[in-house]
């Protein structure tokens, strides 16, 4: 169960990335692909940007470092066992 909710955290947070990268290019006005264009024209230095910039940031460094950190937490975790099934004598 706690691995198919990392699967789900981590397709979510890729998708949650992507959309956070175009928002951040339709605020400083970069043209898209078939000619779309926000017309907004804000810079690196507004704070809206910078702010999306280093929330994509710390995504991707997420992003990168989950499925190590996952790697490397799996052998400590202790693997649950089911207990022994008591069989009923005739």
């Amino acid at each position: 169960m706690a691995r198919r909710m990392f699967e789900v955290a981590f397709i979510g947070s890729a998708v949650l990335l992507v959309v956070l990268v175009g928002a951040v290019n339709c605020l400083q006005g970069t043209v898209f692909v078939g000619g779309l264009k926000c017309s907004l024209n804000y810079t690196s230095s507004d704070l809206m940007v910078k702010i999306i910039a280093t929330l994509i940031f710390l995504i991707f460094i997420g992003l990168l470092l989950g499925p190590v950190a996952m790697t490397l937490i799996q052998p400590f975790r202790g693997k649950r066992t089911k207990p022994p099934r008591k069989t009923a004598k005739a």
